[in-house]
């Protein structure tokens, strides 16, 4: 079933797995989230592959599915270690991804996450701009 391939494709993302995109995504998919939008299969395989260029690992760990005929809503934690980022601690991102299906594969995918806490917030001098705002906007 595509659902769960995909979701054995998120829980241990490797460069050697993105090579198998095809298995699970159309060879004309839309990829969207807050870094860009990227059209068909061999630009999202470059994409998946520059993103996975300076980590030490990444895992998505799937908290829920809802499936409704030629879509899914799929809410999910993902967990990276980055050599850039935090010493290569393990970084932790909130994030929902909607997916579309057509031909049993994925031909559309958005990802909803925060960008600053995926990265903005982990970089020293805009990281604690970052934080100061927030908690401004607290009081």
């Amino acid at each position: 079933m595509l659902i769960d391939d995909f979701i054995a494709f998120y829980q241990d993302l490797t460069s050697e797995a993105v090579q198998n995109l095809g298995h699970i995504y159309h060879d004309d998919v839309k990829f969207d989230d807050p870094v860009g939008s990227h059209a068909g299969i061999q630009t999202v395989k470059d994409y998946f592959e520059n993103l996975l260029k300076n980590t030490l690992g990444c895992r998505f760990e799937i908290l829920n599915v809802v499936k409704e005929a030629d879509q899914a809503f799929i809410v999910w934690k993902m967990h990276y270690e980055h050599s850039k980022l935090k010493g290569g601690k393990t970084l932790i991102v909130n994030g929902t991804s909607h997916i579309k299906i057509q031909a049993n594969k994925v031909i559309y995918q958005r990802d909803y996450f925060d960008l600053g806490e995926m990265l903005y917030e982990h970089i020293p001098f805009i990281g604690r701009i970052i934080s100061w705002l927030r908690n401004g906007l607290k009081n």
